[in-house]
């Protein structure tokens, strides 16, 4: 929105104020936004009827204003609401207009941060949730995990070898068990596992681990992956607790006071 028009609407906004007609004003605005929501929400489900795929274009926008009969300024907050979610994205240019996308784990990640940052939620809360599921999680991949699962799980650890001394080792540490969440054959594992490794990168990028701490990771991750190969879901559950336990308590000790810092949005 350009200067002028925020200011002409703090100009109606006091004008209203100063009649008595504010609270009018507010709730007019209140039904507007629900209805760009009530749209958006026809449009997914339009999307999703239409069996349409990223890359597929919508109507343009004179056919999506005849077909939902709402007016142009309701259609491009509907529109820009999607874009923030991920579901689309809006092609600028001759021959634009939106184009079908499917939100990442990154929209999701983002719109967790926002929340946990009013929450005033810190990197140990994290931790903690961290150190509760992902036990499971390599439970369940140990009874779900497909072939192509495990030659994913087995590459990536061969490179945590090769890279064990160098500067990947924490984001290959991270993919681990990202490839792990997704292998549990649950998607809600896989995404809220990577959207917590996408919200904690940026501290341990401030903190990394030690040689020995490397080294106790590895012989963890070993023995998860040996477990998960072979369907051995209390071994993999055991492996993982005890890796996830000794982590939490390794980042304690070595740096509390980035254990305490808050998340924040915009950090991802």
């Amino acid at each position: 929105m350009c200067r002028s028009n925020e200011g002409l609407l703090i100009s109606l906004y006091f004008l209203f104020e100063r009649c008595g007609c504010a609270d009018e004003w507010r709730m007019s605005a209140v039904k507007k936004a629900k209805r760009a929501l009530s749209l958006a929400q026809s449009i997914v489900r339009d999307i999703e009827a239409g069996r349409h795929n990223p890359g597929d274009r919508l109507p343009r926008e004179d056919e999506m204003l005849a077909r939902y009969e709402v007016a142009r300024a309701t259609l491009r907050e509907a529109l820009r609401f999607l874009e923030l979610q991920g579901v689309i994205h809006l092609q600028l240019g001759r021959g634009g207009g939106p184009v079908v996308a499917r939100p990442q784990t990154g929209d999701f990640a983002s719109s967790l941060s926002l929340i946990l940052h009013f929450m005033e939620a810190d990197l140990r809360g994290l931790l903690e949730l961290r150190e509760a599921i992902a036990p499971d999680v390599a439970g369940y991949a140990a009874q779900r995990a497909t072939t192509a699962d495990l030659s994913a799980l087995a590459g990536c650890l061969a490179e945590l070898r090769h890279h064990e001394a160098s500067d990947q080792f924490e984001e290959l540490n991270r993919r681990f068990h990202d490839l792990l969440g997704w292998a549990s054959g649950n998607p809600l594992f896989g995404l809220l596992t990577s959207a917590m490794h996408l919200l904690t990168r940026e501290f341990s990028h401030s903190l990394g681990y030690s040689a020995q701490e490397r080294a106790v990771q590895m012989k963890f991750l070993v023995r998860v992956l040996e477990a998960v190969r072979t369907g051995d879901s209390a071994a993999a559950r055991q492996a993982m607790s005890r890796l996830v336990a000794g982590s939490a308590v390794y980042l304690s000790e070595r740096s509390p006071e980035l254990v305490s810092q808050r998340v924040r949005w915009g950090q991802l």
